[in-house]
């Protein structure tokens, strides 16, 4: 039987993907094509069921030891914060769902991103990492490596839109000097007027 510190940890870790879903259906862009709709779901899919159904169904049966939580409540503390930080700079800034057809109406290099090219898509992993951290199974590291999968594709995919649009020479600039998905050493040059990502829910 799972013990109550272990069922506390269960539901942070499974209600941080439950409070993407929601906070970024209250957040991004969504245009009711075809294409949209198909990467909202396999984006909810993702989080839905690669994150939460697994998380319960390994943590209900294996133990949890301590060392692992304290890492895992870590990580999923700075991924909301950072979730919850990048949400919130580009809140009105009309960008889109992940694999969608928007492209935000300039780039933003405030916040988060002043630092890393993809905060969102970061602090996914973060919370998947987590997962895998907290409860060490095949399965767990199978789902953290098939969603890193799945969010570089979108960030390129997110990159390569912005490359083809009025954004192209603002985000290649920026692109030189912010990394995807970890800061850089030196970062020359910031101005509020140029850059940024184009990552989403």
């Amino acid at each position: 039987m799972p013990t109550l510190t272990q069922l506390v940890l269960l539901f942070f870790l499974g209600g941080a993907f439950v409070h993407f879903m929601i906070a970024g259906g209250r957040t991004f862009q969504y245009r009711a094509s075809a294409g949209d709709e198909a990467a909202s779901l396999i984006a909810q899919c993702s989080f839905l069921l690669g994150g939460t159904a697994t998380i319960w169904l390994l943590g209900l049966y294996r133990p949890i030891h301590l060392p692992n939580g304290i890492v895992a409540i870590s990580l999923l503390v700075l991924s909301v914060a950072l979730y919850e930080w990048a949400r919130h700079t580009i809140w009105g800034r009309r960008f889109g769902i992940v694999w969608g057809e928007d492209i935000p109406e300039a780039v933003c290099d405030a916040g988060p991103y002043r630092f890393v090219r993809h905060p969102l898509y970061l602090s996914y992993l973060l919370a998947f990492l987590a997962a895998a951290i907290a409860i060490p199974h095949w399965l767990t590291a199978a789902v953290f490596a098939a969603n890193t999968g799945l969010l570089v594709h979108g960030a390129l995919d997110d990159e390569q839109k912005l490359a083809g649009s009025a954004l192209a020479a603002d985000y290649a600039a920026y692109r030189r000097r912010v990394g995807m998905f970890f800061p850089r050493l030196r970062q020359r040059g910031l101005s509020a007027g140029a850059g940024g990502a184009g990552d989403a829910s």
